[in-house]
């Protein structure tokens, strides 16, 4: 499976969109999964992010963004039309970029295609925040992103040469995971996993399997009863979301 500029750029936009619809009217809701945070935090922290990396794939070759100096969180009116117009500016900035320009990420890949892709999984989950925070919404995602983001997932948002967790006992074994084709397994350096491909047929909804990754959505929703409860402990040592 492959994708392109323009289906992460479309994704990115849809789902930020779909976050500021649920967010209207709804700034003082609480997020779940980010209890510390409103819904004007969740709108404000999406505008930030878009502008971070923005600047980021913008300002080639910086090497480190801690010179970047940040913008003021503008009045409760404004946020909503400040997150709308800022995935545009992005939307345009990602739209053109030479992807395989070098730039700071924080992942193993250090291009502007990881931030094309990787911006894709943050507007769909965050959207998904809005959608659980208010009512009347729904949400859904693409097969084939919610495919590619759980890929990318498990390259660059589990223990790898980059970000090791000597710490974490090993996972001793393989861990499929429902709904995708994908597997992890210890990698090679002690601490780390490596992607493989799984043994079956895909079968689910990835875009469940995405919000598992990220803890959004308990383990009954997504993994069967009959695997070993331990190992899903020992893979959930593995990851972290940035």
């Amino acid at each position: 499976m492959t994708i392109s500029v323009n289906d992460c750029v479309a994704a990115i936009t849809s789902h930020t969109r779909g976050l500021a619809a649920a967010a209207d009217g709804n700034l003082a809701a609480r997020i779940e999964h980010c209890p510390d945070w409103s819904m004007a935090d969740l709108v404000w922290h999406l505008s930030s992010v878009h502008w971070f990396w923005n600047e980021i794939a913008t300002r080639l070759p910086l090497t480190q963004p801690e010179d970047l100096v940040r913008p003021e969180r503008p009045a409760e009116a404004d946020l909503i039309p400040t997150l709308l117009s800022g995935v545009e500016v992005l939307a345009d900035t990602l739209r053109t970029a030479d992807q395989q320009a070098p730039c700071w990420t924080w992942g193993q890949q250090e291009n502007v295609w990881f931030i094309t892709r990787h911006q894709v999984q943050e507007a769909a989950v965050h959207h998904w925040d809005a959608v659980n925070a208010s009512t009347g919404q729904g949400w859904a995602m693409d097969d084939r992103m919610a495919t590619d983001a759980i890929e990318e997932f498990l390259t660059h948002s589990v223990a790898n040469p980059r970000w090791p967790m000597p710490e974490a006992a090993p996972l001793g074994a393989t861990f499929s995971l429902p709904g995708t084709a994908f597997a992890v397994a210890d990698g090679a350096l002690p601490g780390t996993l490596d992607r493989t491909t799984a043994a079956v047929e895909p079968e689910g909804d990835p875009g469940s399997v995405l919000l598992w990754l990220y803890r959004r959505v308990p383990d009954h929703a997504v993994i069967p009863s009959t695997v070993d409860a331990e190992l899903v402990a020992r893979f959930r040592a593995f990851t972290f979301t940035d």
